[in-house]
């Protein structure tokens, strides 16, 4: 059981880890390029369209940029980025289904967080229960299913919204040497998360129903 306490230590130290990496980090990018923006804008007293955190490819096989300089040798460097953040003052008529898609993406990211702040409490309240040595509780698999579905909906969501802005995004621009790209488009973290902590319930509601049996035999 000690093992099993330690585990659990550890899980929540690489779930909190990765929830930091994936969420906070993202969020606080996401925040700083909003606040970059609206400055921009108030500098300039200029509307601009962005288009966040966008996969890239460029169009060109061999094409590299010549843009920035190495400091340490004054030398200039060539780069070619795989993802950018695209500013636009002008853009060409929004076609019909400009609207709707934002107020999808919105409604998306607002229920991607609400499931995102529950996911702690559920991996927290699981772990709480396991250090207490109450491994096969039935209390613990419909905590476990909840957050397998979680994670499998935040994937669906997740690509969804990936989707419609590369979408929006290829409607209103066309960059001189990159094209915006569907390539990572599925979110596979969270879907493949899900799918195995899904798995890990199932073996444990197996073993929670041997348990039950043998309790009543005895």
């Amino acid at each position: 059981m000690k093992r099993i306490k330690t585990l659990c230590v550890i899980l929540l130290i690489v779930f909190f880890g990765s929830l930091y990496q994936g969420a906070v980090l993202p969020f606080l990018e996401g925040l700083k390029f909003g606040i970059t923006s609206a400055k921009y804008n108030l500098d300039h007293d200029q509307k601009t369209e962005n288009f966040i955190l966008m996969d890239v490819v460029t169009k060109q096989i061999d094409y590299l940029e010549k843009t920035e300089i190495n400091r340490l040798t004054g030398e200039t460097v060539m780069t070619r980025p795989t993802n950018m953040t695209v500013m636009i003052h002008d853009l060409p008529e929004k076609p019909a289904w400009w609207g709707i898609s934002k107020i999808v993406s919105l409604a998306s990211l607002l229920v991607m967080l609400a499931l995102g702040v529950w996911i702690p409490f559920l991996v927290v309240k699981v772990v709480r229960s396991l250090q207490h040595s109450a491994v096969f509780d039935r209390k613990n698999l419909v905590a476990i299913n909840r957050i397998g579905v979680i994670l499998l909906t935040m994937g669906v969501l997740g690509t969804l919204l990936q989707v419609m802005n590369i979408a929006s995004a290829q409607a209103m621009v066309d960059l001189t040497n990159y094209r915006f790209s569907y390539e990572k488009a599925i979110d596979f973290n969270p879907l493949i998360m899900g799918i195995v902590v899904l798995i890990m319930n199932e073996v444990l509601r197996i073993g929670t129903e041997m348990k039950e049996e043998q309790d009543l035999t005895i």
